[in-house]
């Protein structure tokens, strides 16, 4: 499948070559692929399905100009199969926009100059490297220079993570721990939309950022309690209307989470094993 979009401008704005995945590797090798990003996904992102994957090389001229790509999942992946350090061709990396850059004015400084590496993450395609980001942020891909053989260009597979829900592992099942998160964020979301009192000042009523917060929750299974908490992945952005700075717009939804989570008391199991809960909160 050759694809090339121009762009409203007349230029282009997607050059590639691509198939599906499962159209050129064995059905043994795409599920054994599947399972692992599947596996991945569940464990570190707390999404529990991928779309279908692509594979795409590029070759001279080759490229993505920025794009965002809001509805197909909360994270994407690339997973590169390019063979970097022998790479005949200069470009190929995966750009994407840094906040900085998204939220320029907030940190503008007159006196300071800023060039490209300080308004854009470019991650080279290495060979093995899985990429995961928000795909919410423009990001593309660095137009390719050099070799048109297809065996020595730019080589990725790519798609996103979806269908963000909890993840179990352990002596709890999902429907014992179901109704002790949905009562937590219950708590947290009712506190966070009437404001909430940090011992020093009336916090602003409301839930002012949007993203995915992940975290791991470790639950003793012979107490019940919660043992610690770990953050995963964090794509929290404010929203502008935050009547309050944005670190501490995101801040306020992370602690409130935390403190209602912290809290929570779930059932003991019967052979007294720990569980580990992977829990994507969700604020569109």
């Amino acid at each position: 499948d050759y694809w090339y979009c121009p762009n409203t401008a007349g230029t282009c704005q997607y050059n590639l070559v691509r198939t599906q995945a499962s159209a050129y590797f064995t059905p043994e090798l795409c599920a054994e692929l599947e399972n692992a990003l599947l596996a991945y996904g569940e464990s570190q992102l707390g999404c529990r399905a991928i779309t279908p994957i692509w594979m795409s090389y590029y070759v001279d001229g080759m490229m993505q100009e920025l794009h965002c790509d809001n509805p197909q999942g909360p994270f994407a992946f690339v997973l590169s199969l390019t063979n970097w350090e022998a790479r005949a061709f200069r470009g190929g990396e995966t750009v994407i926009a840094k906040p900085r850059l998204l939220d320029y004015w907030s940190t503008h400084n007159p006196n300071e100059g800023l060039e490209h590496d300080a308004l854009f993450t470019m991650v080279p395609p290495e060979f093995g490297r899985l990429t995961v980001f928000d795909p919410r942020f423009p990001h593309g891909v660095r137009e390719v220079h050099g070799t048109r053989d297809p065996r020595e260009g730019r080589l990725v597979l790519h798609g996103w993570f979806t269908a963000p829900e909890p993840f179990f592992t352990g002596g709890l099942s999902a429907e014992q721990a179901a109704p002790v998160i949905d009562e937590a964020l219950e708590g947290a979301i009712r506190t966070l939309q009437e404001g909430v009192d940090d011992d020093e000042d009336e916090a602003p009523a409301g839930i002012h950022v949007t993203g995915v917060w992940t975290v791991q929750i470790h639950v003793s299974g012979k107490t019940g309690e919660v043992t610690s908490i770990e953050v995963l992945a964090d794509t929290l952005v404010a929203l502008p209307s935050a009547p309050v700075p944005p670190t501490m717009a995101r801040a306020m939804v992370q602690q409130e989470v935390a403190v209602w989570l912290e809290d929570a008391c779930f059932p003991t199991t019967s052979d007294g094993s720990d569980s580990s809960i992977t829990l994507p909160v969700v604020f569109e």
